[in-house]
């Protein structure tokens, strides 16, 4: 994640605001979706999502990258992390595999959209 961190920030003319926004984002949706949520899967998918989009009012102003495309990004990453998430999941067999996998996933599945859309919303 450091690595896609530094080739997103060296890259891009965006410069560092959207990889925070977009790691913030990532760790918030990630932590949401470990919790045990009345309403299953579709109810925390859903709340991982909004917790992904709301960590944006904090970091937009922030940063100075802006509320707008802040949640946009936010929103973006958080959804990737969930991908990374399900696919960790597959692993079922290998408890070691299966741990660094559910951390390393979800960043890695959010690196490129941050590249994408910090240099489009910037």
């Amino acid at each position: 994640m450091l690595a896609a961190c530094y080739l997103a920030v060296a890259t891009s003319h965006a410069g560092t605001d959207p990889v925070v926004i977009g790691a913030i984002a990532v760790a918030a949706a990630t932590v949401v979706r470990a919790l045990p949520v009345p309403g299953g899967e579709p109810v925390s998918l859903l709340l991982a999502i909004a917790a992904a989009t709301l960590t944006a009012l904090a970091t937009g102003p922030a940063t100075g990258f802006g509320g707008g495309p802040a949640a946009l990004l936010a929103a973006v990453c958080g959804g990737g992390a969930l991908v990374g998430l399900r696919a960790a999941s597959y692993d079922w067999p290998s408890r070691f595999v299966h741990f660094t996998a559910g951390v390393a996933l979800p960043l890695t599945a959010a690196a490129p959209l941050v590249y994408a859309l910090g240099r489009l919303l910037s």
